[in-house]
């Protein structure tokens, strides 16, 4: 099938059994606070806790902001489980995707760029742009010493640092409990017993797609999205996507009751998962994008290691100015 071809085919699939429960841009002119679950009082939908029993202070981001979001705010978690997530799960998701988002440039917190560093490799942005330090090439020479490339392959040690691949997928699915529309919490609440530890899963795998899409995307472009399937099915329930620059991670929330037919305890997917269609089209000017998966099911620490290549748009030579001596 053609990229045009097969992006058709999964806008058709998704049209057909799919609708958006909830669509936010990651970046707004003005800040973005969801509903809150019951107008009436403040309750953490994750500790069930009220105002009064826990404190509300806190800016809850409904979606990590190390992942770029500076508008999209949740009224419905307290401060414990704010932080307590963030240090149990988001910090293991920053970890894997520390190289993806210093090479996007996703600015986190205060706009602060992160910086990819390893023991011959740094990736960080500075006044004049991206800043790329490999081991090599070491020069233009050895640059184009077979020729002027198409790409350029980022050399080094990608390695992430380490991390609990299962901690990192949980904190996708914080982010899609936090999402989701009151009328839908009903179907999040196993997931969010397992966010807090009050129930297990034991899942033979779990799945989280990955897209990647080349070319100069701004933070502008980032994005929150929860599907809703529309009737029953053997696809999942819920699926949240989360784009952020030119990356994007897709996964279903686990445990949702409308799922119940197949997730049963140690069950496997019945279905082939499809991955969302990018939202830049297969027409892409810099070109289509590419989409992968892992399983993130892991409970013990890991090192990811990540292969990248960056395309060759210009190459600019520069003549350094001579110093110049006094005889004596």
């Amino acid at each position: 099938m053609t990229p045009c071809e097969m992006d058709a085919a999964a806008r058709q699939y998704f049209d057909e059994r799919y609708e958006v429960a909830v669509r936010h841009p990651l970046v707004a002119p003005r800040p973005i606070m969801l509903p809150p679950d019951d107008p009436a009082r403040r309750r953490c939908r994750f500790c069930g806790q009220e105002s009064g029993q826990v404190s509300f202070s806190d800016d809850a981001h409904a979606v990590s902001n190390l992942l770029g979001n500076k508008s999209l705010f949740s009224p419905n978690q307290c401060n414990d489980c704010n932080r307590r997530y963030g240090q149990e799960y988001e910090d293991h998701l920053g970890k894997w995707s520390n190289l993806a988002r210093a090479i996007a440039q996703v600015p986190g917190k205060k706009n602060k760029r992160p910086t990819f560093k390893s023991n011959d490799l740094r990736v960080e942005t500075v006044a004049s742009g991206l800043s790329i330090h490999v081991p090599s090439p070491h020069s233009v020479d050895d640059l184009l010493a077979d020729g002027l490339p198409d790409v350029i392959e980022l050399t080094g040690n990608t390695a992430s640092q380490p991390h609990v691949p299962i901690r990192a997928g949980m904190a996708l699915v914080k982010m899609a409990c936090s999402l989701c529309p009151s009328e839908d919490l009903s179907q999040c609440q196993n997931a969010i017993a397992w966010l807090a530890e009050r129930q297990g899963f034991r899942m033979s795998q779990f799945p989280v797609y990955f897209a990647f899409t080349p070319g100069p995307i701004s933070n502008a472009a980032s994005e929150a999205v929860l599907l809703r399937r529309k009737g029953d099915g053997a696809e999942p329930y819920l699926w949240f996507i989360v784009q952020f620059c030119n990356f994007r991670f897709q996964v279903f929330v686990p445990g949702c009751p409308a799922d119940a037919h197949w997730a049963g305890e140690g069950s496997t997917l019945p279905v082939t998962l499809k991955h969302y269609p990018s939202r830049f089209g297969p027409d892409w000017p810099f070109g289509p994008t590419t989409f992968s998966w892992g399983d993130w099911s892991g409970t013990e620490p890991v090192r990811t290691t990540t292969t990248a290549t960056h395309q060759l748009v210009e190459l600019i030579g520069i003549t350094r100015p001579i110093a110049e001596t006094t005889a004596k």
